[in-house]
């Protein structure tokens, strides 16, 4: 920043990979996956994970890695 004299920082920032409410976001990549059955599907940007029903028994799917 301009005009302002160096201090002790240790340039880290307060950002990185926040997600919502403090939480880390898990990025694009990942499955969701269905905690009743067990059937994956590839997460798709956008869309998370708990607003999708499992295709096989209708669960709301979560986020997996």
């Amino acid at each position: 920043m301009q005009g302002q004299p160096a201090g002790p920082g240790r340039g880290f920032g307060r950002g990185g990979g926040r997600g919502r409410m403090g939480g880390f976001g898990l990025g694009p990549g990942g499955v969701c996956v269905c905690p009743n059955c067990g059937y994956t599907v590839p997460h798709q940007r956008g869309i998370p994970c708990y607003q999708m029903r499992c295709p096989k028994c209708g669960s709301p799917m979560v986020r997996g890695r």
